[in-house]
């Protein structure tokens, strides 16, 4: 646990380097573990934005109290409940520095975690993000994960945090989340893909993620349809962005990303619907693929052995469920995973 500073406020520089933005909801329990982690940085040249999107709870009064002890954090207010995406937008509007970083509110750091991120980014000026891992907390236990220095990291690896953004790529490029409550970070992480995004992937794990059983994420079940929530999400991508113009391997990339967030909605989401639940979700996602990808049976990375630089955890769904399918098996599959 991270110990509150008690340290005199500080005057703040007008353009600090790096901005942390923190979206607010629900979250008392959590946000002072957060907050402290940010105050414990080696890094010193930042200042942190909360965003309270309309929490009911006491995380407000929680905010006020740390905005008048620390002149760096700076407190922002909906004026209604706007969901994670828009909150995180609104956050980046006020944004005074060169760098963007988010951090959920139920999440903390490591004392070198901007530190780290701000060095290789300074080390490289064509770098437009740079990708680091994080730790998995869940009631105390805790597993690292490093991402794969390949191009799946900056596509399936679609988390927000753990990453540094050089904010003028984000306003250049008018980079959004959505208002859809489920998936923001896989909309922001196609987007910045299909604008070209130059990354760097580092092996470093200074973020840990919280799994808090109250959240958005930690309460999806197959009653959730997730699989609606990524069909509507790729609908808005597709809608903002002309993917046909794309050369053939970067569509392919997006391709396969569909078939992999659709893949975990049904394996993941979808234990315990039941058999009959579980064929119609199956079917809304064959519908759909073939909608928005009729040519998807032919994507060169569907395999259980491929692509390379994909996590084995994916190659091996996506390929038993779309190579399977050929003989039916993904039917038996999926069966299973809906008794359970």
């Amino acid at each position: 646990m991270y110990r509150r500073h008690d340290i005199a406020r500080k005057k703040v520089k007008v353009m600090p380097k790096v901005t942390i933005i923190i979206p607010v909801y629900n979250v008392e329990k959590y946000l002072e573990r957060c907050l402290d982690s940010i105050l414990n940085q080696t890094f010193n040249d930042y200042e942190v934005i909360c965003v309270n999107d309309c929490s009911p709870d006491n995380s407000a009064e929680i905010l006020n109290e740390y905005a008048k002890k620390y002149e760096h954090i700076r407190i922002l207010s909906n004026d209604k409940n706007l969901g994670l995406g828009r909150t995180r937008e609104k956050g980046i509007k006020e944004a005074r520095s060169e760098y963007i970083m988010f951090i959920d509110s139920d999440d903390y750091v490591s004392p070198d975690y901007i530190e780290t991120y701000y060095n290789e980014m300074e080390n490289d000026s064509n770098l437009d993000a740079v990708i680091g891992g994080y730790i998995r907390d869940v009631d105390g236990k805790k597993k690292k994960y490093i991402p794969i220095d390949s191009v799946w990291s900056s596509v399936t690896y679609t988390i927000a945090c753990a990453k540094m953004y050089r904010k003028d790529f984000i306003t250049e490029n008018k980079l959004t989340f959505t208002d859809v409550r489920m998936g923001e970070d896989i909309f922001f992480s196609l987007s910045t893909f299909y604008c070209g995004m130059k990354y760097k992937i580092i092996n470093y794990s200074g973020y840990y993620y919280y799994f808090n059983r109250k959240s958005i994420t930690g309460s999806m079940n197959y009653s959730k349809n997730h699989e609606m929530f990524i069909s509507d999400i790729f609908d808005r991508f597709m809608e903002k962005y002309d993917i046909s113009l794309l050369d053939e391997n970067r569509y392919r990339i997006i391709e396969y990303d569909y078939i992999a967030n659709m893949v975990n909605a049904l394996v993941v989401y979808g234990r315990g619907a039941g058999i009959t639940r579980m064929r119609e979700k199956r079917e809304f996602v064959l519908l759909d693929l073939s909608r928005k990808f009729p040519d998807y049976k032919n994507n060169p990375y569907v395999g259980i052995f491929k692509p390379r630089g994909q996590t084995r955890k994916i190659r091996l769904g996506v390929g038993i469920i779309m190579k399977g399918s050929k003989f039916g098996l993904d039917r038996i599959v999926l069966a299973l995973v809906s008794l359970f």
